[in-house]
């Protein structure tokens, strides 16, 4: 296996006792690379991103492989943020720390920059409740990344924010993965977002399939929502997307 990369997928499908969710899908992980995952509603892309964090639970049949050269550290951004309500800002952030078995000596400095760059250190002793959506969603980027994971994995993190708000979290996102060495993997139902965020784009069909998989050159643009190659990028996904539905929808002849 090639020292680049993170994990093999090879041939991977997931069924449920009712159906079936993902079919024959292969790809390759690069490290310190972004990946986007992008499809229409239902066609498997969080159980994709549940496998390649070895989150799928008891009723999932999985066929294929996942293999990594070496054990990776994961963490995961959920949708509904995933703190714990009972716990301050600062002890939410530090959790996954407490969790590990191997002491780290720049664990609380490191908690205490990612706090101060998403602008969270005048709340380091409130609570959950207290926050905002935009601030509850920064304390689960701090968290993820405080353990400095191989593989970021987030599940359209961004998708029940205000548009201002997303936008300047998908900026602090691509700050702190350019600031850092892993590979990060998202799931979201947004074009924008996707070539935003993604520098591959693996487009999933309604029937699980990996239709699509795109090198985006305007990944890591400077200014990219100001940028006509940002606006032409998208266009071109949003006519692979919908030329995916049009073959499933078309009658035959």
């Amino acid at each position: 296996m090639k020292s680049d990369l993170l994990m093999v997928v090879k041939d991977l499908s997931v069924h449920y006792p009712n159906r079936s969710a993902l079919h024959k899908i292969s790809l390759e992980i690069l490290a310190n690379e972004a990946y986007i995952i992008l499809g229409p509603s239902g066609c498997g892309k969080t159980t994709l991103l549940y496998a390649i964090a070895d989150l799928l639970t008891h009723k999932a049949c999985v066929e294929g492989s996942r293999i990594a050269p070496r054990p990776l550290k994961k963490s995961l951004v959920l949708q509904d943020y995933g703190l714990f309500p009972w716990k301050t800002v600062l002890q939410n952030v530090m959790l996954p720390i407490e969790l590990e078995t191997r002491k780290d000596d720049k664990a609380s400095e490191r908690a205490m920059f990612m706090l101060k760059h998403l602008k969270l250190d005048a709340h380091l002793d409130e609570y959950p409740s207290t926050l905002s959506g935009g601030q509850k969603q920064r304390v689960a980027l701090a968290r993820s990344w405080v353990i400095e994971p191989d593989l970021l994995l987030m599940d359209e993190p961004f998708s029940s924010l205000d548009a201002l708000t997303r936008e300047q979290l998908q900026e602090d996102v691509l700050t702190l993965f350019n600031q850092s060495r892993m590979s990060m993997i998202t799931v979201t139902h947004s074009i924008e977002e996707a070539v935003l965020l993604g520098r591959h784009i693996l487009i999933l069909s309604d029937e699980g399939t990996l239709s699509h998989e795109i090198i985006n050159p305007t990944f890591n643009l400077e200014r990219a929502r100001e940028n006509e190659a940002y606006y032409e990028q998208c266009i071109e996904i949003r006519k692979l997307l919908k030329e995916d539905q049009y073959e499933k929808t078309a009658l035959p002849l």
